[in-house]
């Protein structure tokens, strides 16, 4: 992944009538942004639903190393691929979360059985207990009560599949 390239519509900010758009539109700007693919797994019609809101100025779109990532209006672009990988990362942590029944909530992953972590990407190293994303393979210590999953992982399995605890 080299370059990052980013599609801003110009359109003026519009209205969302359709409640399905709207539960795409939350769950964009509760990750702050995510792949294609991740709508696709959580919302039928998701292109459908994505086009209505790119229409309406609520979201665009940003594209490096084959993947496409949707942002909400307002949020500044990735500012080059490190960041646009680190991006794409939390949304698909997100969206697997959603799949399994719980929520990314403000920097922190809820299961639905209640259990809270705050996530980190890693690298650099955490402080303190967390679900650690691992953007790349290596060893990392993470304190005892934390838990880990490789962000390439999510993109092909469910997150009760790729879960490591420490």
């Amino acid at each position: 992944m080299s370059s990052v390239y980013v599609d801003i519509t110009c359109a003026r900010p519009g209205i969302v009538t359709s409640r399905h758009a709207l539960a795409v539109l939350e769950f964009i700007e509760s990750c702050g942004g995510a792949p294609d693919d991740a709508l696709a797994l959580l919302f039928r019609r998701s292109r459908l639903l994505l086009a209505k809101l790119r229409g309406a100025g609520m979201i665009y779109r940003a594209r490096a190393g084959g993947m496409v990532l949707w942002l909400p209006a307002g949020v500044s672009p990735p500012l080059g691929a490190e960041h646009f990988r680190r991006m794409a990362a939390v949304g698909w942590l997100a969206a697997r979360l959603k799949e399994a029944g719980g929520r990314y909530e403000k920097g922190s992953a809820i299961f639905p059985n209640g259990a809270a972590f705050p996530v980190a990407l890693v690298p650099p190293t955490p402080q303190g207990h967390c679900l650690a994303v691992m953007m790349e393979p290596g060893k990392v210590f993470l304190e005892k009560g934390s838990v880990s999953v490789f962000w390439e992982d999510l993109r092909v399995a469910a997150i009760k599949e790729c879960l490591r605890a420490v």
